[in-house]
């Protein structure tokens, strides 16, 4: 994906959005639903499932736990793979705070999407969850996810930035709070400029009929697809606004911290207008199986 890690964007993670309770919700209802088609698969065979940007592990440790709850006696290991190095030392402290049974495992590797391949292969079930679209081709990543599984292996995968996501008239509390955003940033940063050149990350939004043909084009027999609509409070907006990409789409070319600022201003500003406490967003939830 190219993701640029620095000491600036480690101030800005996606930690705090992460540890909202509507988030672990809708990540778990995912993590079942993927890991209820390995109840089919007979044997005690050793079982590999690769968590793909695991970030600061949040996935990684629902996978875990219900792996736990299902009581597999097979050896589990579990992969995460994460471009920053800062967000897979608190995976790992977070994983080892679980204090998992001796048949599971966890190794959490630096690397890139495209790296996977090299990392591993014939693998049984894999995430990529809250990151597809950042990616800017999409085929070729669905392409990478079913090189390394094994025939019959399965993807989760899910994303609240979609064609679909916005829960209809909510659109206005996003273009309100950017705009107030903006303007406290005119007032208080007037030496900050947004950025005309700077490109958000590959805002190519696809609606669900088209991740279901790119899935099935790229290995997929099987794909099942789920909108679920979660309510997010503004607290969790905000959280969402000191994660460094977020800030980067919204406010291209601000510096991180100003931006930050701005955002977090912003979103009480906006959900005060508006009588809001909470604005709703519909997550794509998605299973697919290799054939």
């Amino acid at each position: 994906m190219g993701l640029i890690e620095t000491d600036e964007t480690n101030l800005f993670t996606f930690e705090s959005f992460a540890a909202h309770e509507f988030y672990t919700d809708v990540n778990r209802a995912l993590v079942k639903q993927t890991l209820a088609h390995l109840r089919t698969q007979e044997g005690d065979k050793p079982l590999t499932i690769v968590d793909m940007a695991c970030g600061t592990g949040a996935v990684t440790r629902l996978i875990a736990e219900e792996l736990v709850r299902q009581g597999h006696s097979a050896q589990l290991r579990l992969v995460g793979v994460d471009p920053s190095a800062e967000a897979l030392r608190l995976a790992q402290k977070g994983m080892d705070e679980l204090h998992l049974p001796a048949n599971i495992t966890s190794d959490f590797i630096q690397g890139e999407s495209e790296d996977l391949p090299n990392l591993v292969h014939d693998v049984d079930a894999a995430f990529f969850c809250n990151a597809i679209h950042l990616v800017p081709d999409k085929v070729a990543a669905f392409k990478q996810v079913s090189a390394i599984l094994a025939p019959q292996g399965i993807f989760g995968c899910n994303s609240a930035f979609y064609d679909g996501t916005y829960v209809p008239g909510t659109e206005r509390f996003y273009r309100l709070w950017t705009r107030r955003a903006v303007g406290w940033l005119k007032k208080e940063h007037p030496e900050a400029h947004l950025s005309r050149e700077a490109k958000a990350m590959a805002m190519q939004w696809l609606n669900p009929d088209q991740y279901i043909q790119a899935l099935k084009e790229n290995g997929f027999t099987t794909v099942e697809t789920q909108s679920t609509n979660i309510e997010i409070s503004l607290d969790g907006w905000r959280d969402l606004g000191q994660y460094w990409l977020f800030i980067e789409g919204a406010l291209p070319g601000v510096p991180l911290a100003d931006g930050a600022r701005a955002l977090e201003i912003a979103v009480y500003q906006a959900g005060e207008e508006l009588g809001l406490n909470a604005i709703p967003r519909t997550w794509l939830q998605m299973v697919a199986i290799k054939q």
